[in-house]
């Protein structure tokens, strides 16, 4: 289970910027059964981190039936700059539920089937081995797959394909051979490659061994990437073009991109780099370092670009991604726009995609995983916050956001924060008093 890495901090509670048309005002907490005077705890978990400078800035919204009841700014997205409720964030891993959606829609279209070979659509993918370790622990030897990976493999993270990044937490020699085969071919977490596309790395990665055989085992990696680029193939669209068709319009998420446009890049928020202990530091034009990896970050500052990821690359603001979490709480529709139908939204959140397997990346045992996002499947582990039937995923900069179908609650977290882990027990707190502010 990986779960410390960290966040920032910095003093100033700013008034939210309110945006004619875009932004709406939030409602009466108590209009939809939230306490106004609970819900100032928050007020003051996220200002003492602030004052404590463990995170710099962050963005808060909690939603209920419907309805922004809570949406506060607090510290700094930059140097002698403010956070807004409108500032741009990356949010990074959060991607992934908005690549899972796109997928989902090709489905609705008729276009695959989640049983489906990768390999039908990107030919790489045909004839894979699996990484198997000699018995004397001398070497390794290929063995063929069982069956191919296919698009609910990649969907559920069952697909054998590694992040090299989590070698610095799980030590396995089958893991460790695979990324040094990884590292010699150029694959890269983040965007090492900017030369390039997708597409390429993509294809690179088909022609390498698995980490274990598709479907009997549980792990955190590029699958999404791939799935980006299996978009691409089957839509015949750019990846980016997709999701701005297919969801960013019809959900008016109007501030979400792959690349900022030069007249929206003064929004973009400073990722900071803290150590939990008072000190801040920007850092968000360096190399993210964790253990002997160098983690290359997009230029979020960049206007345009062709290597698309599924898995890192949205940037949106919390206001956004709200529509799009209601969207999901809605079971596919918006505002009298349905993207996905019901009976999606049902196969998404179900529980029993990953089998026996627990998603204990973010989360403890008691999670499971479903097509996009962790689902909490019982109330006796981890932290006693949420329902059972909650889903929620995250970002590496430190970005959260939480469904509570039970309760018709949203709770979205924005901070742009490194290293990662260190803001789960400010998480954790988040989602406790967001819950107890329920009166109803």
């Amino acid at each position: 289970m990986l779960k410390h890495v960290v966040l920032l901090s910095m003093l100033v509670t700013v008034p939210p910027r309110i945006i004619a048309d875009e932004i709406p005002a939030t409602v009466s907490p108590e209009s939809v059964g939230l306490s106004s005077l609970r819900l100032k705890n928050l007020d003051a978990l996220m200002e003492s981190h602030i004052t404590e400078k463990k995170i710099a800035g962050a963005n808060v919204l909690i939603a209920r039936k419907g309805k922004i009841a809570y949406f506060k700014s607090f510290g700094m997205a930059d140097d002698n700059k403010p956070m807004q409720r409108d500032s741009l964030i990356r949010v990074m891993s959060m991607s992934k539920p908005i690549t899972s959606t796109a997928v989902m829609i090709l489905y609705e279209q008729g276009k695959l089937l989640l049983s489906d070979p990768v390999s039908k659509y990107i030919p790489e993918f045909k004839n894979q081995k699996v990484i198997e370790m000699n018995p004397n622990g001398k070497g390794y030897k290929l063995v063929s797959v069982k069956h191919e990976v296919t698009i609910r493999d990649l969907l559920t993270h069952k697909s054998g394909i590694l992040y090299s990044f989590l070698n610095n937490y799980y030590h396995e020699p089958e893991r460790q051979a695979l990324i040094d085969l990884y590292r010699q071919a150029g694959i890269s977490d983040g965007f090492c490659r900017p030369d390039e596309t997708i597409g390429d790395m993509v294809k690179r990665l088909a022609r390498l061994p698995l980490y274990k055989q598709p479907g009997e085992v549980w792990d955190y990696g590029l699958s999404n990437d791939v799935l980006g680029y299996l978009i691409e193939v089957v839509s015949g669209m750019r990846f980016d073009e997709f999701v701005h068709q297919n969801i960013f319009t019809p959900l008016k998420m109007t501030d979400s991109y792959f690349y900022v446009p030069s007249e929206k890049q003064a929004r973009i928020a400073a990722v900071w780099k803290s150590d939990w202990q008072g000190h801040l530091t920007r850092t968000d034009d360096k190399p993210m370092i964790d253990g002997d990896l160098a983690l290359c970050p997009f230029d979020a500052y960049a206007t345009e670009g062709k290597y698309l990821t599924g898995g890192v690359n949205v940037i949106s603001t919390a206001y956004d991604y709200y529509r799009f979490a209601q969207m999901l709480l809605n079971q596919g529709e918006l505002d009298g726009v349905r993207l996905l139908s019901r009976k999606t939204v049902e196969l998404m959140t179900a529980t029993n995609q990953i089998g026996n397997f627990d998603a204990t990346f973010l989360h403890d045992h008691g999670w499971k995983f479903g097509l996009g996002f962790a689902i909490q499947q019982d109330r006796g582990h981890d932290v006693d916050a949420g329902d059972v039937g909650v889903f929620e995923w995250a970002g590496l900069y430190s970005t959260r956001f939480s469904v509570d179908p039970k309760e018709q609650k949203i709770t979205i977290f924005m901070s742009q924060t490194t290293p990662f882990g260190l803001h789960f027990g400010l998480w954790d707190k988040l989602l406790v008093l967001s819950g107890s502010a329920i009166i109803d």
